[in-house]
């Protein structure tokens, strides 16, 4: 086939580029869940790039447990230049995918000609879940783009034979890292082959310093986000893969229909006649001898592997198509000419259909026979009005635009706390928005409820229980919750905006109230306290704030109690002794105390633990109780704790150390002494992992300012305040 192959690249690019800007200049959705999540971390690094008080490379660094910087800082930066509008952040996308259709189609030019490589470029842009993906800002099809150059690089570098190509090869699976983790799912089985192929070659010493170097560098560039996420990294991934998917109902790992998922979607996926392609591919790449092993694996080992995950998802097999494009080019190329001519007309067809169908539902995509989806996978765009905006006005309104906190309670993908949050910081609103709360709504000024559909099963409990309260009859929720504002949504159901009134009590006096309060024994904070042994309330107040439900001071001294989330089943309650507290600012409910004897906080303006006493047996009856393959045990001495864990390979020994914190971080936890087996690990290297694991950085976040007396560490126990 002859062909002119950069305006026909061009020509590709640029109608997805112009598909996007028309979607986007329709489309009102509010950005769904990770969608919002991943525009609002975008929004964060701008905001840190321009702040020049900033220690911008460790905030970045910082931003996000399990996702790299790269993909969310690019749309980052695009806003220096453009507004912070979805088609920016969506220009972003269309960026990493020109990366990729580049690289896949200098693949299919340098396996085997021009043709094979524009070929190999269309199935990859015309594919129905590419297309959706570009109408949303996540992090899969950046890392297509990343996952294709490295393809690309690893045979250009002909078995690291080749310098130039084997550092970029380094340089771009750094950057492949910083993308997302799960990179080397896509690119490392190409890798290993290949090493092994330089391994019987010529001049293999040679070749591998090359590839030292390339990993050297891979690791430089990676390892400042990677490094201090060593420990934590591996259980999010496990957390992720099954225990999240059993939650979610996934099916599974060997069921059948776990078993067929990527099967028996890819057709919808990739498209009918492309797949078809693959799999004629597989069989035509064996001619070529050099790089066939390359191209099957990467091509299909992914697949195998995300088969063995329980989380099956079609955005986790995206970057797999960088290569499957490639494989399925080949198989059309392997036609014979006449074949092959109607085989790529029609595939230009369809591929053209496949992009209106999937962004525009134009057509609306047939259902495929023995298939459980569609042709494609479509995401019209909608005009709807999901009412963010009328609702932010509205608690700016009634806030008079002093910070406040808001209880998003529905998980609906259009309506949810991630879109909401989005949409505050993207308009400089001083709003913390929130998840539903557990036991009692503390700290929330405002709660926005829904009715009908909240949202997923599997994430909807609190929800439900929320919204369970406010409908049963003389609702204290909902008489502490008014209704400010009523909204009709597009999916017919109706959102409410409330608001925390707190009512004065008639026909009771100051004296009155605070003296209820001091008898208050059980029913003091049970959503976190319980069994308490000689508990005594003290009280400042003033005279007129307390009917209104504020108090100055709240001190509470106790020989013991137990506190915990007690309104979970899965947490043992830790036992704690010689209690001193105090509770700056509190406010509370008037009307639950005099009728119920309950004091539940409703705010608190900050915490001072002045003394407090755990035992080493308590606390390890605690650890005892976590649901957990590591077990751990804790022994207390003179100054410091020596951990011990065990269960996942070699043995964990450790110092641990509490020492002065600074500014809202009361204290620090030291970790050194590290051994793993018999294994030193560098202090150095211990305290920049550790860091990142400190539970006192996690008090700086609180709602509520915390206060520690001196924390120290005697044998069997640790003492706050002496």
């Amino acid at each position: 086939m002859s062909i002119r192959p950069w305006p026909v690249l061009v020509a590709l690019f640029g109608a997805l580029c112009l598909v996007v800007t028309i979607w986007v200049s329709i489309d009102r959705h509010p950005p769904e869940w990770d969608y919002a999540n991943h525009l609002e971390r975008a929004l964060d690094c701008h905001r840190t790039l321009a702040n020049p008080a900033a220690d911008r490379f460790a905030e970045i660094m910082g931003a996000s447990s399990f996702y790299p910087p790269l993909a969310i800082c690019a749309a980052g930066i695009l806003y220096f230049a453009l507004p912070v509008t979805t088609l920016t952040a969506q220009a972003a996308m269309l960026a990493f995918l020109a990366v990729g259709l580049l690289a896949v189609y200098g693949l299919g030019r340098y396996i085997a000609d021009p043709a094979t490589g524009v070929l190999a470029a269309f199935f990859l842009g015309t594919a129905p879940f590419v297309v959706f993906s570009l109408l949303n800002f996540q992090l899969d099809l950046p890392l297509t783009g990343m996952v294709a150059l490295a393809l690309y690089a690893l045979v250009r570098a002909e078995a690291f034979s080749r310098p130039p190509w084997t550092v970029a090869l380094g340089l771009i699976w750094g950057l492949g890292l910083l993308t997302k983790p799960t990179f080397p799912v896509y690119a490392l089985a190409p890798v290993l082959w290949t090493v092994g192929q330089a391994a019987r070659g010529e001049a293999r010493w040679r070749r591998f310093i090359w590839l030292g170097l390339a990993v050297v560098i891979a690791a430089v560039v990676a390892f400042p986000w990677y490094g201090p996420r060593l420990l934590g990294l591996p259980l999010q991934f496990m957390n992720r893969s099954f225990r999240n998917a059993e939650l979610e109902g996934e099916a599974p790992t060997f069921s059948s229909v776990a078993l067929l998922y990527y099967p028996t979607t890819f057709p919808s996926q990739f498209g009918v006649l492309a797949a078809l392609c693959f799999l004629g591919g597989l069989w035509a790449a064996r001619r070529f001898r050099e790089h066939r092993a390359v191209l099957w694996l990467a091509a299909v080992t992914p697949f195998l592997v995300l088969t063995l995950i329980r989380n099956k998802d079609l955005r986790y097999s995206l970057p797999a198509l960088s290569a499957a494009a490639v494989v399925a080019a080949l198989g059309a190329r392997a036609l014979p000419a006449i074949p092959r001519r109607l085989a790529v007309g029609i595939c230009v067809v369809l591929g053209a259909f496949q992009v209106t169908m999937s962004a525009f539902m134009l057509p609306a995509p047939p259902p495929v026979p023995g298939l459980p989806l569609s042709l494609a996978l479509s995401y019209p765009p909608s005009r709807a009005d999901w009412q963010h905006a009328r609702i932010l006005d509205d608690i700016a309104r009634a806030s008079g635009g002093r910070p406040v906190t808001v209880s998003v309670v529905p998980n609906y993908p259009t309506f949810s706390v991630s879109n909401f949050r989005y949409e505050a910081k993207r308009r400089g609103l001083p709003f913390t928005m929130l998840r539903p709360w557990g036991a009692t709504p503390f700290g929330v000024d405002f709660v926005i409820v829904k009715s009908g559909d909240l949202g997923p099963d599997f994430s909807i409990a609190k929800a439900r229980r929320i919204m369970q309260r406010l409908e049963a009859p003389g609702s204290t929720l909902a008489r502490l919750f008014p209704v400010v504002g009523q909204y009709s949504l597009p999916d017919g159901s109706r959102a409410e905006l409330r608001a925390r009134r707190i009512g004065s009590p008639g026909g009771v006096t100051p004296e009155a109230l605070a003296a209820r309060i001091a008898e208050t024994r059980e029913g003091f904070v049970p959503s976190l306290v319980r069994d308490p042994e000689h508990l005594r309330i003290d009280l400042r107040y003033r005279p007129e704030a307390i009917l209104r439900g504020e108090l100055d001071t709240l001190t509470v001294t106790a020989d013991a109690a137990s506190v915990g989330e007690l309104t979970r089943t899965d947490r043992l309650a830790l036992r704690v002794r010689n209690i001193r507290v105090a509770l700056q600012n509190v406010v509370f409910d008037p009307l639950e105390v005099l009728e119920r004897r309950v004091l539940e906080p409703l705010n608190v303006g900050a915490v001072s633990i002045e003394r407090v006493v755990v035992t080493q047996a308590d606390l390890q009856r605690v650890i005892d109780d976590q649901r957990r393959a590591v077990r751990m045990a804790v022994e207390l001495g003179d100054g410091a704790a020596q951990v011990r864990a065990s269960g996942l390979g070699p043995r964990i020994a450790a110092r641990v150390r509490v020492l002065p914190g600074r500014d809202r971080v009361p204290i620090t936890v030291a970790v050194d002494h590290l051994n793993i087996g018999w294994l030193p690990v560098p202090d150095l290297l211990v305290h920049w992992i550790a860091s990142n694991f400190d539970p006192s950085y996690q008090l700086a976040r609180l709602p509520v300012r915390v206060r520690l007396g001196p924390v120290s560490i005697h044998a069997g126990r640790l003492e706050v305040g002496g």
